[in-house]
């Protein structure tokens, strides 16, 4: 859910050579790539329901927000300059443990009006952590971001994508339940003949111009979106250079964060119930809805519904555990 509550978030289903969403290693590999993950009772990410996933496909076409992961990195005050002197404002997903030694690329983030967003401290995988470990995860970069950015708005993403109920439940009973998320991303998932993901291009030998053009393909066949890639490679630095003014020439735009339709909502959202209350908070709704009520997902035009204050899958409208208002979409 959204904070107050966080949202259990379910992994998408794309492809990559080794399954969906996932690396070949046995363990998950330094990068956005991780699905079909398992809880510890064995229940798959993929089961876990979400009433919504922060995501950009409500965009305006030829609209997208720029994300960038894992930094910061030895280039990211570079490429925050660039962006900056384009007009562009992005987001940089942080890893706390890349902060020191590099405070003066943060103050230049921010100072070039970027977004700060929490990417955990060390980029593990949270559902396989405790959930004091997982608040530790998160809280030791909030402390970080706090100092630079005090008055937010405060954005997560998790590692891997990986994120269920039990995390959700773990982070929202602390203070660190005034974080939105978790932001998941349209554009840069994986690397196909189509698609592509920076690391995986870099791992694999891709040239930056390759590379490149296959953002630009799937970016003008998707129209809109949140664009996921790394700035701690500095490949990716040279290759969002390269294709920026093709993107700009071809007259996309480009939006901040937070005025992405969804974690607009749920920035909302958060504000709005900022002093408690019970239920789960619906960024399709736009508010916190009761125990029992049930909400088509403008995600996944999916039903889902409130139950211990997470979201869980509902058969429709009319599931007998519907007990509360139904919120279908109009």
């Amino acid at each position: 859910m959204f904070p107050r509550r966080l949202v259990a978030l379910a992994l998408l289903s794309s492809v990559v050579a080794c399954g969906a969403l996932t690396g070949c290693a046995a363990e998950p590999v330094d990068d956005e790539d991780a699905a079909s993950l398992e809880d510890g009772d064995g229940t798959s990410e993929d089961a876990i329901v979400a009433e919504r996933q922060l995501m950009g496909n409500e965009l305006a076409d030829k609209t997208i927000s720029l994300t960038f992961d894992d930094g910061p990195g030895p280039r990211t005050a570079e490429l925050a300059e660039y962006l900056a002197a384009e007009g562009v404002k992005a987001t940089f997903f942080i890893n706390g443990k890349n902060v020191a030694g590099r405070q003066q690329t943060i103050d230049t983030i921010v100072g070039r009006g970027h977004l700060l967003a929490n990417h955990t401290h060390n980029h593990l995988q949270l559902t396989k952590l405790s959930g004091d470990r997982v608040v530790k995860e998160v809280a030791d970069t909030d402390q970080l971001i706090a100092r630079a950015q005090p008055q937010g708005p405060f954005i997560l993403r998790a590692p891997f994508g990986a994120w269920n109920g039990n995390t959700a439940r773990a982070v929202n009973a602390t203070t660190m339940n005034k974080y939105v998320g978790s932001v998941f991303w349209d554009v840069g998932g994986a690397l196909t003949s189509s698609a592509a993901a920076d690391w995986d291009c870099w791992g694999k030998g891709v040239s930056v111009e390759r590379c490149g053009a296959l953002y630009l393909n799937e970016i003008r066949t998707k129209k809109r979106g949140i664009v996921l890639m790394h700035d701690t490679h500095g490949k990716t630095v040279d290759m969002m250079k390269a294709i920026l003014p093709t993107l700009k020439a071809e007259g996309y735009k480009f939006a901040a964060l937070e005025d992405v339709p969804s974690v607009k909502r749920a920035l909302g959202a958060a504000s709005e119930n900022a002093n408690g209350g019970d239920g789960c908070s619906s960024s399709t709704v736009g508010r916190t809805v009761p125990e029992g009520a049930c909400v088509q997902s403008r995600g996944d035009q999916k039903w889902h519904r409130c139950e211990d204050r997470e979201w869980v899958a509902a058969s429709g409208a009319n599931d007998a555990k519907c007990t509360g208002p139904k919120y279908p979409l109009r």
